[in-house]
């Protein structure tokens, strides 16, 4: 399989690793062409010129640059597309690639995926990866077959779907860990806390900075260019609002109100499971 990667992110990178691990026949372009050498020359594959010229000899495209870029890099690989081609793309965010897909007249499949994880990936092993199939054929199932038969889970969906379960899994996600993370900052005294640290505070703070080592100009793409990021942070906004106005009353109830909610639709035997797996992970670190 000829595979051209257009980007070389991260996460362009990591698609050029797995390809060439694969036996593949990669080559890797990028509007800043230093960086698609230093790539190449790191995995011994092939710098192409220019998109175009990477698009042109490939049975697979895989377009992978920032959200706001991905339909206008679309439009200009269909452009070059080889017949019976598949064209990609590994956007956070669909709608707009989607509509980009359905666009373009070409007689090559087109499928819109999203790795569900990150470039510290080391395999596909209980990996998901939502896919949009636009127009697939035989090239898509087979490379679904591969992705399945390395342990990934394929969930097809449709765009508007994905983009509104994205707006929890990632925006509402991002949105309270940047928050949690400033207003830390703003009340001073953290190095003091982490010496009382609790498990649940360890384990959330653990969980921020680990998503500070995320790309910050792609996370501020995921909250302003899925449509669906506004309510998420709205929800977010105006749940802290309704506990902090009981609260400054000083009427606990709602505390109360939101345990019974959460234990009833999550479960007791998930949530203790949760809480046990907090300690066995503090604990397993201690020894």
């Amino acid at each position: 399989m000829k595979l051209a990667i257009l980007g070389a992110g991260d996460m362009g990178e990591w698609f050029a690793k797995f390809a060439k691990n694969r036996g593949w026949e990669v080559s890797i372009s990028d509007i800043k062409k230093e960086k698609a050498r230093k790539v190449a020359e790191d995995l011994n594959i092939e710098a192409a010129e220019n998109n175009e010229k990477a698009v042109e000899k490939a049975d697979t495209v895989l377009v992978s640059v920032p959200i706001k870029e991905t339909p206008k890099v679309i439009r200009e690989a269909s452009n070059s597309l080889k017949r019976n081609s598949l064209l990609l793309d590994i956007a956070s965010v669909k709608e707009k690639s989607v509509d980009a897909m359905e666009e373009i007249d070409v007689d090559s499949e087109l499928v819109s995926i999203h790795p569900l994880f990150g470039p510290g990936a080391k395999n596909l092993e209980n990996k998901n990866i939502v896919s949009i199939p636009v127009k697939a054929g035989n090239r898509y199932a087979e490379l679904k077959k591969i992705f399945s038969n390395m342990g990934a889970r394929v969930i097809e969906m449709e765009a508007v779907e994905h983009d509104r379960l994205m707006s929890i899994t990632q925006s509402l996600t991002h949105y309270t860990l940047l928050t949690y993370f400033s207003a830390l900052d703003s009340m001073k005294g953290l190095e003091k806390a982490e010496k009382l640290k609790t498990p649940m505070f360890q384990n959330l703070l653990d969980l921020t900075k680990a998503f500070l080592h995320e790309d910050s100009k792609l996370c501020g793409d995921i909250q302003t260019e899925n449509r669906y990021s506004n309510m998420a942070r709205a929800s977010l906004r105006e749940a802290c609002r309704s506990l902090d106005t009981g609260l400054k009353s000083k009427n606990t109830k709602p505390i109360e109100e939101i345990f019974e909610m959460a234990q009833d639709k999550i479960g007791s035997e998930e949530i203790k499971t949760a809480y046990e797996k907090i300690y066995e992970k503090i604990e397993g670190k201690e020894k």
